[in-house]
């Protein structure tokens, strides 16, 4: 079974580098093979609007989705989060991204109508008064981060994909993976 994961997630990172176009390629009813862009729901474009304004604010340039980065965000939140209904992965299914893309990872409770896309980013976008843009470091206190903010606002990133779920066990609880391509948070690198 892990063999076969692997091969999975081989093929699905490979595909993630592809534009949003090429990785939604169709056959037409004559059999050619012709590009269609799959339909996005609302939920998918606050996502993606959330982010834009986040990176507009920023000034580095807007995010497109990436469906393809999609499926490992399903994959994700069904095989490793919604057992037990948090944002640490099973041991024995930990799926890294291997470097390959950037991973953002969100758990709240139903206080603010199951955490809309928004208020999702907002929360990691809210971690971005701890960057000293100045001095390219982290002022945030012990046991916080703004990890999930350079990620969210990486120049060179240029693709996202984000699901939302709530939990089987717990149907107040909400959890939430977006990912990115390229990934940021290079050590040593400026997010911006």
């Amino acid at each position: 079974m892990s063999l076969f994961l692997s091969f999975l997630a081989m093929i699905s990172l490979a595909l993630a580098s592809l534009s949003p176009q090429a990785s939604a390629a169709g056959v037409a009813d004559n059999g050619s093979s012709i590009a269609r862009r799959p339909k996005m729901f609302n939920h998918q474009k606050l996502f993606l609007q959330a982010h834009n304004e986040a990176r507009a604010a920023a000034g580095v340039p807007p995010l497109v989705w990436n469906f393809t980065l999609l499926l490992d965000c399903r994959r994700y939140v069904y095989y490793e989060l919604e057992d037990r209904c948090n944002t640490r992965p099973l041991p024995l299914y930990a799926w890294g991204t291997d470097g390959m893309h950037g991973r953002n990872l969100y758990m709240g409770t139903d206080n603010d109508m199951r955490r809309s896309p928004a208020n999702v980013v907002a929360a990691w976008v809210g971690e971005g008064h701890w960057y000293d843009r100045k001095n390219n470091r982290c002022t945030a206190p012990e046991g916080r981060s703004f990890e999930e903010y350079k990620q969210v606002v990486w120049r060179a990133t240029t693709q996202v994909a984000c699901i939302r779920h709530s939990c089987g066990a717990s149907f107040n609880t909400t959890v939430a993976v977006c990912e990115y391509y390229p990934p940021g948070n290079i050590k040593g690198q400026r997010p911006y």
